[in-house]
């Protein structure tokens, strides 16, 4: 697992944007969601401020964070979806670098990622086996997801597969047979659906080498 200065500034940048957004109205208090994600970004960031956070960082430590994306806790009837899409993006990505020690997908990489979604479909395409019906979709869905990310109209991180990619669910577990699938299929999945990327995607150069012969 990577320990990046880069992680260390995209910890800060996150939790400041919390702090500087949706938490600014509300007091630093455990008596509401609010203010315990409060006290959660403002532990997060001072200790990654004083180079004092070793990734991954350990559960105990984020339960705060971990709990509330989990339920939800800092919406209401009033939030708008929007609004929802904004604060669940920053959340994830928190738990993607601390809990996880992930690095982000970000601009820069998705012309990686690109070549790793070409290559899973060469490699579905070219399966020692008839494909079931799931996988043939699955193609379907990576040329349209490929289009898309090519043509920034999607940022990821989008969320779950459901419910508009039920295909990756099903294929998740059958595509392992193939001889490097799984790998290529979690590549594509954790850059699209969980914004992150290859831990040994370093950086720009590491991905192009990694990814050119694909």
């Amino acid at each position: 697992m990577p320990n990046t200065e880069e992680q260390r500034l995209d910890i800060i940048e996150n939790c400041t944007l919390l702090l500087e957004g949706p938490l600014k109205p509300f007091n630093q208090t455990d008596n509401t969601a609010e203010g315990r994600m409060i006290t959660q970004c403002q532990w997060l960031k001072e200790r990654a401020e004083n180079h004092d956070l070793p990734l991954p960082v350990k559960e105990g430590k984020l339960g705060s964070l971990l709990y509330i994306y989990t339920n939800g806790e800092l919406f209401t009837a009033d939030t708008t979806k929007e609004d929802i899409r904004d604060v669940e993006v920053i959340m994830s990505q928190l738990i993607g670098l601390t809990y996880e020690a992930k690095l982000l997908a970000k601009p820069l990489y998705t012309p990686y990622a690109l070549r790793s979604i070409d290559a899973l479909i060469t490699l579905l395409k070219t399966a020692p086996r008839p494909l079931d019906q799931y996988e043939q979709g699955l193609i379907t869905d990576l040329q349209q997801l490929k289009q898309l990310l090519d043509e920034r109209k999607i940022k990821p991180p989008l969320g779950a597969y459901k419910p508009k990619y039920p295909n990756f669910i099903e294929v998740e577990d059958s595509i392992q047979d193939i001889s490097s699938g799984e790998d290529y299929f979690y590549t594509v999945s954790d850059f699209i659906f969980d914004g992150v990327r290859p831990d040994s995607w370093l950086t720009p150069e590491d991905a192009d080498r990694e990814t050119r012969n694909l």
